[in-house]
């Protein structure tokens, strides 16, 4: 009956948990995909905006350099005295005239090196040239022309025309300059630029183009129409109401006849012009991008609803193994609930389930070790109450063996008393104390006074030892009492002994100074002894800085155990000079005992 219940509960899960994939990721991707299809639009519109005016951009300044190249030559033409001489010279043979034109080659040079020229024309005053070398006799056709005649108006100013080429009658787009020496009318010099130069220009951009010339008239386009005023026409008020701003670049969004559309107008600043404009315009019909974003969102819609069913048909397999594996795991959870240890090790899969079972296993386990800890516990106590007493029974043993010792050298002591001998006597007495402090210490700290009472006795056994080989002194430069590590100054003045003293002939010193630095408690340890060799020296200096252990196991002890303890600003440090002694200095931090501190 319970068996049921929980199937019935689980397909309750599973109705949930699709109704959940429903809410929690149809209906919000729905929504957000219906956002983002609006976004799109407005982003494809946006971004092809830009890049028409990317577009326009380009060619204006491709288009820009292109005229100013013209320009420059047209400058230099100008300014060419072997041309102006061929001008105002008044030839009386054929001879002569073809001599001065084999001689004068810019022209064919500047048509060779630019491909941005078509040709270049120059319409002369002088009746005593010929047709030739693009030098032209101005006939009286020629004079008539609207283009000739602004040219010579301007005297000297730059116009562009876009004109029949007076010699092919092709269109071409000319540069046109009258030219003068002082007031002497010398003719019209035309320069014509490449169509194929401008087509290649435009033929960069991805959208269409219009290219106009001063009244707005159309004189380019890419692609390149059979009649550029029909193409042009549909756009021709607008382009005349959007005024260029200072920038020279605007940006319009406009209904024409097929649709919305956008453009991008840009004024070309021709340098040294003031006469002519140009305009570049690009566009792109709005229809045409939406129709594009719709076909792409078509195709983003049925890949998500493929991806909608697939994902289903997914959960709804998910879901029936997951059902399985929870049954599973319940029919574990029953068993180890009623005391039967006998499940499966394992589950199928690697998700939190399996480390859910996991867990009721290593619960199981543990809970198998208890009852075999509850069974030995009785027995585990008597053991532990018996290893009690042994111990105690150590502590005792070892306690017995100190006292056994200061009793044996009591003994001896008072023998060397009775037979006279007070030296004996003196010196087993100091060691019996000396022991007994020794073993009485731990590790905590003690106080700056029981150290230095105990480097005294020890002092005493080696004045004892040695006689007038050796003395000491001993400064105590305040009366406070501080806490210190126990067995700090022993190994060292032990070390000044052996290494500084013993190998000394003569007389010995050793000093011992304790003072206070700030909030610093200073002890020196100074001998007269045999020194160190420096190399020796510097190592030993290193050792201590760094801290290492090494063979002189006394001075990195202590190091060592006041590094560790106090912290790494504190320990020892050790200078010395060959045959005249060493000077150790210990480094603590001052701190008061409870007798200072009034406790």
């Amino acid at each position: 009956m319970k068996r049921n219940s929980f199937i019935k509960r689980k397909s309750t899960i599973q109705l949930k948990l699709l109704s959940m994939y429903v809410i929690v990721l149809i209906i919000p991707i729905v929504l957000v995909g219906y956002y983002l299809s609006i976004e799109l639009r407005e982003n494809l519109i946006e971004t092809k905006t830009k890049e028409i005016e990317q577009n326009t951009e380009k060619i204006e300044s491709d288009l820009f350099g292109a005229m100013s190249n013209i320009i420059l030559i047209s400058d230099w033409l100008y300014q060419d005295q072997e041309l102006r001489t061929i001008l105002e010279t008044d030839y009386t043979s054929d001879y002569e005239i073809f001599r001065d034109y084999q001689r004068y080659e810019m022209f064919s040079d500047y048509l060779k090196y630019y491909d941005e020229l078509a040709n270049i024309r120059f319409f002369v005053v002088n009746e005593t040239l010929r047709s030739s070398l693009g030098l032209f006799p101005t006939t009286d056709e020629i004079s008539q022309q609207g283009w000739y005649q602004r040219a010579v108006e301007k005297r000297g100013q730059f116009t562009w025309e876009y004109m029949n080429d007076p010699v092919t009658k092709q269109p071409l787009l000319y540069l046109t300059r009258s030219v003068f020496d002082g007031e002497q009318f010398l003719g019209v010099l035309t320069i014509a630029m490449s169509n194929q130069k401008i087509e290649h220009i435009l033929s960069s951009s991805t959208n269409p183009v219009f290219i106009t010339l001063n009244d707005e008239t159309p004189i380019f386009s890419y692609p390149k129409a059979e009649n550029i005023l029909v193409s042009y026409g549909p756009y021709e008020n607008i382009v005349k109401l959007k005024k260029v701003s200072d920038e020279n670049s605007v940006t319009a969004q406009e209904e024409v006849n097929n649709g919305p559309i956008s453009l991008n107008i840009r004024k070309i600043e021709i340098p040294k012009v003031h006469n002519s404009q140009m305009k570049v315009i690009g566009l792109v019909p709005t229809n045409t991008i939406l129709t594009e974003a719709n076909h792409v969102l078509a195709n983003a819609y049925l890949v998500v609803a493929m991806v909608f069913g697939i994902t289903l048909l997914l959960l709804y397999t998910f879901i029936r193994r997951f059902n399985k594996r929870i049954l599973r795991l319940q029919d574990a959870m029953t068993k180890v609930a009623h005391g039967d240890f006998s499940i499966p090790s394992t589950i199928d899969g690697t998700d939190e389930i399996t480390d859910v079972y996991e867990q009721l296993y290593l619960t199981m386990e543990s809970l198998q070790q208890l009852i075999e800890n509850n069974y030995s516990h009785q027995l585990n106590k008597q053991n532990w109450e018996i290893q009690k007493k042994e111990s105690e029974f150590k502590l005792l043993a070892s306690q017995i063996n100190p006292h056994f010792l200061y009793n044996t050298l009591e003994m001896i002591r008072m023998k060397a008393l009775r037979n006279s001998d007070r030296e004996v006597a003196e010196i087993v007495k100091i060691l019996s104390k000396l022991m007994r402090k020794a073993l009485e210490r731990n590790h905590d700290e003690q106080s700056l006074t029981d150290e230095l009472k105990f480097i005294e006795m020890y002092l005493q056994i080696q004045k004892l030892r040695f006689g007038e080989r050796i003395s000491y002194t001993i400064t105590k430069e305040f009366e406070e009492d501080y806490l210190i590590l126990p067995m700090v100054l022993q190994p060292l003045v032990e070390n000044s002994f052996v290494h500084g003293i013993e190998p000394k002939a003569e007389r010995g010193h050793i000093y011992i100074t304790v003072s206070k630095y700030e909030e610093d408690l200073v002890l020196v340890i100074q001998d007269n002894g045999i020194g160190i060799p420096e190399e020796k020296l510097k190592s030993l200096q290193e050792m201590l800085i760094e801290a290492k252990d090494s063979d002189r196991i006394g001075l990195s002890n202590v190091n060592l155990r006041l590094k560790q303890y106090y912290g790494p600003e504190y320990g020892v440090i050790v200078d010395s000079k060959e045959n005249e002694g060493t000077t150790i200095t210990i480094t603590l931090p001052l701190k008061e005992t409870r007798q200072n501190k009034g406790e």
